[in-house]
C-alpha cells in the first residue's frame, strides 16, 4: 500500500491508510540488538533498519577479525562467520534449533539476510486514513471481508470489518452508493461480546467495484 490521499472527505482531505510490515526481535536475537545499541526491545523497526542492525554486528565482528571476507562482510560472494550473538539469533529455540545448519561457523550473507528476517517477530502497521495514531497488529494485517448473497432473489454485496481501518461504515455506505449507482446501507448487529457488528450491503453484484474503491480511496 501507498500513501496518498482521499478517503471520505474528498481528495487531499484524509491520507490513504498505509500498511507495511514492521519487525521486533525475538528473546533470542535481543542480545545481539543490545550490543548494536538497539535497547528498547519493544520498537518497531523496518526492514532496512532491521538488516542494518545485522549489517553493523556483522562489520563489527569482522573488524574484530571474527568473520571473513573483510569489508564488514559486505560482499555478496564472501561468507559471514557466524558468532555467538549472530549463532543465536539464527538458531537458539524452538524449532530453528533442530536447523541442520544450526552450529555452522559461517553462512553466505544472502542467507543469514534471509534467516535473520524470518526469526523476527513480524507485525503489520497501519497508519494514515481516519487512525489518530499507527495502529500495530502481530502477523498478517487486518482483512476487509467482501461477499456477495442472494437475498429474496436479488445479489447483495456486503463489506464487513471495516472497522479494522477505521473507515467509517456509513460514510462509506453513501459513498458506495453513488459509486454503485445503487441502494446502500448498513446493517447492525450485536454480537454475544457486546460490539455492535455494522456491515455495508450494496444492491447487486458491485465486488470489483468495491475492491477498486477500496484500492483507489482508502489504500486498502
Amino acid at each position: 500500500a501507498g500513501g496518498g490521499a482521499g478517503g471520505g472527505g474528498g481528495a487531499g482531505s484524509v491520507p490513504l491508510l498505509r500498511v507495511t510490515t514492521v519487525y521486533r526481535p525475538s528473546d533470542a536475537m535481543k542480545p545481539l540488538f543490545r550490543a548494536r545499541g538497539a535497547t528498547d526491545g519493544r520498537a518497531f523497526l523496518d526492514e532496512a533498519q532491521v538488516l542494518a542492525i545485522l549489517e553493523a554486528h556483522v562489520a563489527a565482528v569482522s573488524a574484530g577479525g571474527g568473520a571473513e571476507g573483510g569489508g564488514g562482510g559486505q560482499s555478496s560472494h564472501s561468507a559471514w562467520v557466524l558468532d555467538p550473538l549472530l549463532s543465536d539469533a539464527l538458531f537458539r529455540g524452538g524449532e530453528a534449533a533442530k536447523d541442520p545448519q544450526a552450529g555452522a561457523a559461517s553462512m553466505p550473507p544472502k542467507e543469514v539476510r534471509r534467516r535473520f528476517l524470518k526469526r523476527l517477530e513480524q507485525w503489520t502497521r497501519v497508519s494514515g486514513g481516519a487512525l489518530e495514531k499507527p495502529m500495530h497488529a502481530r502477523g498478517e494485517p487486518p482483512k476487509v471481508v467482501l461477499t456477495t448473497e442472494q437475498r429474496r432473489g436479488h445479489s447483495v454485496t456486503c463489506v464487513a470489518e471495516l472497522a479494522a481501518y477505521s473507515i467509517d461504515p456509513y460514510t462509506a455506505a453513501r459513498e458506495l452508493a453513488g459509486v454503485c449507482g445503487a441502494t446502500a446501507n448498513v446493517e447492525e448487529e450485536a454480537l454475544k461480546s457486546g460490539v455492535q457488528k455494522r456491515v455495508v450491503s450494496v444492491q447487486g453484484l458491485w465486488d470489483r467495484s468495491i475492491t477498486e474503491w477500496l484500492a483507489a480511496e482508502d489504500g486498502v
